[in-house]
């Protein structure tokens, strides 16, 4: 198990642009080679390139498990086709977040056995994404904030989430995911953990401005050992 310090377009806000999960992580051409290596290796899983509406903010606007990618509905017919193509060869659903509120990996906080969504998410999208990720989402703020997919990083293993997100919400939410979930900063105290901490059940990518603290917290709960 590893734990990579690792900026990506020299920012440490590495959740905004990478997708990951245990089968798949997603980064945006123009990464170096060595660092695709790097990733791949301390996540565990292989690494494609893609974009979403031409972005390359693909932490933002793709939610993904080990059994569905989910992206917004700003993707282009040539990028849903590319997509769609990568979740077949990895034995993933495919679908599109036809939703306003399209940010996918804003919107939703899910690992493989459960996940919550903003409740801005319309309970027919819901549904359709939850078909595709293969778990029941439940509708939830945390600590009121909607943008839930930001606000924490889930793996199997364990979580972290925003320091202000109060003790029961915390509790509840790893309760549902069947997690224990601890505060934690990360990039030398941001609280928005989910944008600035990728992880697998078997690694963390985080950005080099965390601290040596940020990194024992993370490889506590996440169980990096």
């Amino acid at each position: 198990m590893a734990l990579l310090r690792q900026d990506l377009f020299n920012s440490p806000y590495v959740g905004v642009f990478c997708a990951v999960s245990d089968a798949l992580v997603l980064l945006p051409p123009g990464i170096p080679a060595d660092d695709h290596e790097a990733i791949s290796e301390a996540l565990g899983a292989p690494v494609i390139e893609a974009t979403v509406g031409g972005s390359r903010v693909l932490g933002t606007l793709v939610a993904m498990n080990s059994q569905g990618l989910l992206v917004s509905n700003l993707a282009t017919d040539r990028e849903r086709n590319a997509l769609t193509a990568v979740a077949e060869k990895h034995g993933l659903r495919f679908g599109v977040l036809e939703e306003r509120a399209n940010a996918a990996g804003n919107n939703l906080l899910v690992t493989n056995s459960g996940g919550i969504c903003s409740p801005r998410i319309s309970p027919a999208a819901r549904e359709a994404a939850g078909a595709v990720l293969g778990v029941e989402l439940q509708p939830q703020t945390l600590g009121e904030m909607e943008n839930v997919g930001m606000l924490a990083c889930v793996t199997a293993q364990g979580g972290v989430c925003h320091p202000e997100i109060p003790d029961e919400e915390r509790q509840a939410l790893g309760q549902r995911l069947g997690l224990e979930i601890m505060e934690c900063t990360a990039n030398f105290g941001m609280p928005l953990v989910g944008a600035g901490v990728v992880a697998t059940a078997t690694g963390a990518v985080c950005g080099r401005a965390s601290t040596g603290i940020e990194l024992g917290r993370l490889e506590e709960a996440l169980k990096l050992f």
